[in-house]
């Protein structure tokens, strides 16, 4: 693909422009690769410019920035993160630009061959993802009652008591993960759960160490390994969630995945650091250096949103060395304490959801095991549900964070050749071992028929979806 400015030279390609046409590419995978796009277009004139000031001029570029940290300096507080986060800028312009391609193509009367975002057409895809912070209450029973009392929520401090009780019988208030299990079997769906394995030190005279204390469970206990050997066999997914301090210390993070992979006897495939912590990019590096697939902590915990302005998984450039890395981020959208955080949370999550849907990209969601404690956490686990039941009437494809990053990377390796002649189209996905999920991007009213190779998975006003029959040429007319 070529880039040109308004007075038709070529944009100079540094690092962040290749960087943003690579990832517009293996995100479309569209034909033709080499299309010449006028840069003047107004794509983003709802977003201040003196925050993406580049668009205008090099597009390309101003993605590469992007994936590369660029919007960290405008993130000062929890303001600027929920005005900027609400929009997925990166996923809006790449659009526009599909668009554009699209009208080329239809202007010719031919229509446009793509790998499919998701399996058999899905709108968008749905993570969900718990973290596993603590498995017994601890210190929560003191702070979670002053919390209430502060707020004179009576009845919250009440229920603290209550849970105190029942702790006093045997019940663990913060042990949910038979009762997650029970509703993702109902609802027919899988999820990740990522193991913390803290290590940081406390200190009583400081409160903000608390936390750490709490935290503190020994992953080797034989209830612990009962349950991550119950979660694999069902074919839930365990992965890493890197202590408060990991995410600047590589011996550190190594030592809590090898553990993890000892009691898993297998590889860990993803992983999120605890807290939300990062230090872009090395953390990412760490991970890559360990052979980790995947990361999904690129979001905020005060508010949801677009950290980056993408629900896309995509691969981080790593400006210092060139490179975009081997590994793949997927960014969480929606953690359940910053949506609770909203007066009115349903309608902030549906804001959300239906840009996701709408760009067909990833909804991350993040909803801790110990909130379905429903003594505790009122109506939180029946949001999880809601969200859960709604995603899925959306037609979300539903899978665990490691299930999309092996389905994204495989896409990422795929492609196909497109032969278009005059009223026929002939296609071949390679690798030619492999069957593949396909868009045929139509329009004008444009009908398009499959005659060999093929079957038609899904059918919409402008596009159809069909699945290749392994090792065999695609063959169809329009």
């Amino acid at each position: 693909m070529f880039l040109h400015s308004d007075g038709g030279n070529m944009v100079e390609r540094d690092i962040y422009t290749l960087c943003g046409i690579k990832h517009f590419e293996m995100k479309y995978k569209i034909l033709p690769p080499h299309t010449t796009l006028n840069n003047s277009i107004d794509f983003l004139d709802s977003i201040d410019e003196q925050i993406l000031p580049e668009i205008h001029t090099n597009v390309f570029g101003w993605v590469g920035k992007v994936l590369s940290g660029y919007m960290e300096k405008y993130y000062h507080n929890k303001n600027s993160r929920k005005e900027i986060s609400r929009e997925p800028f990166v996923d809006i312009v790449e659009q526009r630009i599909f668009d554009l391609i699209f009208d080329l193509h239809e202007d010719k009367g031919k229509p446009i061959v793509k790998h499919s975002f998701w399996p058999y057409g899905k709108k968008f895809a749905l993570s969900l993802t718990h973290d596993v912070d603590e498995v017994r209450k601890t210190y929560q029973y003191l702070t979670y009652s002053l919390k209430h009392l502060k707020r004179r929520n009576f009845k919250g401090f009440k229920n603290q008591i209550i849970s105190s009780f029942k702790k006093l019988g045997g019940k663990e208030p913060f042990w949910t993960f038979e009762e997650i299990m029970r509703i993702e079997r109902e609802l027919g769906v899988k999820s990740t759960f990522f193991f913390l394995n803290e290590t940081a030190k406390v200190n009583l005279f400081d409160m903000k160490t608390w936390r750490h204390y709490g935290r503190r469970f020994n992953i080797k206990e034989r209830k612990i390994i009962d349950l991550i050997e119950t979660l694999t066999l069902e074919g839930w997914e365990v992965g890493l969630h890197g202590s408060f301090f990991s995410f600047k210390d590589l011996e550190k993070l190594a030592n809590e995945l090898m553990i993890l992979e000892e009691i898993l006897n297998g590889k860990v495939c993803g992983t999120r650091q605890h807290n939300l912590n990062l230090s872009i990019p090395e953390t990412w590096k760490y991970h890559e250096k360990l052979g980790i697939t995947y990361d999904t902590t690129l979001g905020f915990n005060n508010c949801i949103g677009f950290r980056w302005g993408t629900s896309f998984p995509f691969h981080p450039l790593d400006s210092e060395s060139s490179r975009t890395l081997n590994l793949l981020e997927i960014p969480l959208v929606v953690e359940d304490i910053a949506l609770f955080s909203y007066e009115k949370p349903w309608q902030e999550f549906l804001k959300i959801a239906e840009k996701v849907e709408r760009f067909g990209g990833v909804l991350t969601l993040l909803w801790h095991h110990s909130v379905f404690n429903d003594l505790e956490f009122p109506r939180w686990g029946d949001m999880y549900k809601k969200i859960v039941k709604y995603c899925l009437d959306k037609d979300a494809w539903v899978a665990t964070g490691c299930e999309i990053a092996k389905w994204w990377k495989k896409r990422e390796n795929s492609g196909v050749k497109v032969d278009y002649g005059e009223d026929e189209i002939v296609i071949q996905p390679f690798p030619k071992d492999q069957r593949h999920f396909l868009d045929i991007h139509t329009g004008n009213g444009m009908e398009v028929e499959v005659k060999h190779g093929a079957e038609v998975v899904k059918r919409g006003s402008d596009k159809i979806t069909i699945l290749t029959s392994s090792d065999e040429e695609v063959r169809m007319v329009f």
